[in-house]
This record gives C-alpha cells, structure tokens and sequence, in this order.
C-alpha cells in the first residue's frame, strides 16, 4: 500500500524545486531579449507576449496525449519526463544568442515539460477522494511556493551574474526534480491496454462527451487567458515605475515573490475550505475579488503601491485554480483522471498562449492599462459562468 501522504510530501518537494527551476530565469525573458538586441519598445513587448505564449501551442497538443499515456504507462514516468525534458531546454536557452531560437526552445519546452500536471494527476490518483481537496492545495502551494521564490532569487543572481547564469541554475535545479522523483516518489499503478494514437484520440472523445466536461475545459482556457495576459507584461512595467537603488530584474523578482507568496496562501487556504464544501460560491467570491484587484494595476505610479494589488490579485485567482481542479476531479473516476487533467492542462495551456499573446498586443498598441482591465474584466466573466454551473448542478441535485 502506497503511504499518500509521503507522496504528497516527496512530490511538493519535487513541484516547489521544478517551478523554482522555471521561474529562475523565464519571467524575465522580456530583459534577456534586450540583451539580443530588441530594443524598440513595440517590438519588445510583442516579442514579450510571443515568447511567453511559444510553449502554450505545444503544450496544449502534447499535454492530453500525455495525460493518456499516463492512465496507460504510469503517472510517475511523466513526471520523470516533464522535469528531465525542461533541464535540457532550459540549459539550452542559456546558450541562445537570438530570439527567433529562443522561440523554437520554448515550444520544445511546452512539447517536453508539463511538470503541474504530471505531479498533479499523481497524487490524485494516490489521494483518498474526501482528502483530494486538501492534496490539490497544498500541491498549488508547492507550485507557487516555487513561483515565489524562483523570480526573488533568479532576479537578484541576473542583477549580478547575467541572465544566462539563471537559466543554467534553472537547468540543475530541475535536474535536482527529476532526481527527487526517480529516488523517493512511489507508485503502483497496473498498466492498462495499449493503443495507438488513434485509440488515444477516440479516448479523450469519449471522455469529453460521457463525463460532460466541456464547460471545465472552457473555463481553463478563460482562466489562463485571465490569469496570464498581464503576466509578461511586469518586467516591462516594473521597467517603467522602478525605484531607484536596485535593480530592474530584482524589483521584477520581487513583484512575482509577492504573487507567488499570495498564490502560497491560497493554495492552502482555498484547499482546506473546498473539502468543506461551496465550491462554486468560493470560486465566484475569488473570481470577482481578482478582478478588482487587477482593475487598477496599470495606474499605478510605483513597485511600491503595486505590490499590495499584486497581493492580493494573485491570491483570489490562484485559489480558482484549485476549486476547478477538485470539481474536475469528482467528475471523472480514478482511472481516467490522467487523461482528464491532460484535457483540461490543455486547455490552460491555449489560456496560457492566448493571454500572453493578448497582453503583448494590447501593451503594444495602447497601453498596460488596457491589459489590466482586459485582464480584470475576464475574472468578472469567470465569476458568472461559475455561478451559472452552480445554478445547473444544483438544478441537477433537485431532479
């Protein structure tokens, strides 16, 4: 019998070391190119948005199809493979000297990686259903916990040492995940019948249409638009507003701590209260409460007075991330939860992609304002589609 909670513990470690590994050096990809010789500042933040959505396309192909692997092969050979596969990329991005080829390096990242995911559907294929709540918060927290001290320690060692240092930090720190995982993470999984790619299409299909969560993967994919337009956008905006006496990346390196820390927080927190139940009504109350913490961040005339709203903006989207997952997960049963959060990492995945190229058009045709209220006004729709799917389920509960 697999002890879940060791899991859980060994794959927190391994999720807080891989989003370290990423955040090290990617949010600041925006400076990085500056030193490629993109200086003009329209071309710099369409550049920005470009690159930030490169490993949305790929990821959002390969993601179900590894999800499908995983129900089939095992969860922890993915998981193997998504942090191998982003120490090679990353190791390599610090060699790139243009950005037409750190381009082809992010989509190979996107194609190759997917470490959320992977760690994410093993442990709760590993979870006793009443503790899933509780296992995909405290797995959030792992990632932003990650998110929050990668970008703090990855700006400061840039300040000093050069982007390309941090991109090689990156690359051991996610070998260093991928050695956690081979040693100390552990699985008993029975291998289920193989099947070509055809097969695996057909399957994703069927999952689609018999557990009826399409509206799951379309609120994925407004969630990563919403949560990710303006995220390529505050190194060029912490640039803009800076304080004088540090520098630029360390200041971009805080402002992500502080979501990362806020998105820390929510993931604990938000976790605890889903097992208790009111999912939906906790998931309208944080998508609404985002929003108006993203309204005003364009405005704002310092770091200093962005740093609350980034707090707190951070914390209420970070706790969506959870509710959907746990209701996702009560949707499917066990065996298929592979495939499922492949469908639905997807989806992010196309968010992750469309928002960054979103953010890096309205930035770069009026202004960062116009990306925070965009941002802001997406939550708000968020809020009404979850209150729409609480009216149906409950609905659904009285027939």
């Amino acid at each position: 019998m697999i002890d879940w909670r060791k899991n859980l513990a060994v794959l927190w470690i391994c999720q807080v070391l891989s989003l370290m590994g990423f955040s090290f050096a990617l949010p600041f990809m925006p400076l990085y190119i500056q030193e490629m010789g993109i200086t003009d500042p329209e071309s710099l933040r369409l550049w920005s948005g470009l690159l930030m959505a490169g490993s949305g396309v790929s990821m959002a192909i390969m993601t179900p199809i590894w999800g499908s692997l995983s129900d089939r092969l095992g969860r922890k050979p993915m998981t193997l493979r998504a942090n191998l596969g982003g120490a090679v990329v990353l190791f390599a991005m610090g060699l790139v000297r243009s950005p037409e080829l750190l381009l082809v390096l992010r989509i190979a990242q996107g194609a190759l990686t997917g470490t959320i995911i992977a760690n994410l559907t093993l442990v709760v294929s590993n979870t006793p259903d009443r503790r899933i709540g509780f296992a995909i918060g405290i797995m959030n927290a792992a990632v932003f916990t990650g998110n929050a001290v990668g970008p703090l320690v990855g700006g400061y060692l840039a300040d000093l040492f050069g982007f390309r240092i941090a991109f090689f930090l990156s690359s051991i720190t996610l070998f260093l995940a991928f050695l956690v995982a081979l040693i100390w993470v552990k699985e008993d999984f029975t291998p289920h019948a193989a099947g070509g790619s055809f097969k695996i299409v057909r399957d994703l299909a069927q999952l689609i249409r018999e557990q009826r969560i399409l509206p799951f993967i379309g609120l994925f994919v407004l969630f990563g638009v919403a949560r990710f337009s303006p995220r390529p956008m505050y190194p060029l905006l912490v640039k803009e507003i800076a304080a004088a006496g540090l520098g630029i990346a360390t200041q971009a390196g805080l402002v992500n701590a502080t979501a990362g820390t806020a998105a820390v927080a929510a993931g604990v927190v938000v976790g605890r209260l889903v097992d208790r139940g009111r999912p939906f009504v906790i998931g309208m109350v944080c998508a609404a409460a985002a929003g108006l913490f993203l309204l005003p961040q364009g405005f704002l005339p310092t770091v200093w007075s962005l740093l609350p709203f980034v707090l707190f903006a951070d914390f209420y989207s970070a706790g969506i991330d959870p509710i959907m997952n746990v209701l996702l997960s009560r949707q499917v049963p066990v065996e298929r939860r592979g495939a499922a959060f492949g469908l639905t990492g997807s989806a992010r995945a196309i968010g992750w992609s469309l928002g960054a190229m979103l953010g890096g058009i309205l930035a770069a045709y009026f202004d960062f304002k116009a990306v925070f209220i965009n941002a802001a006004l997406l939550f708000f729709l968020i809020a009404f589609l979850l209150s729409r799917l609480h009216r149906r389920s409950e609905q659904n509960k009285a027939r």
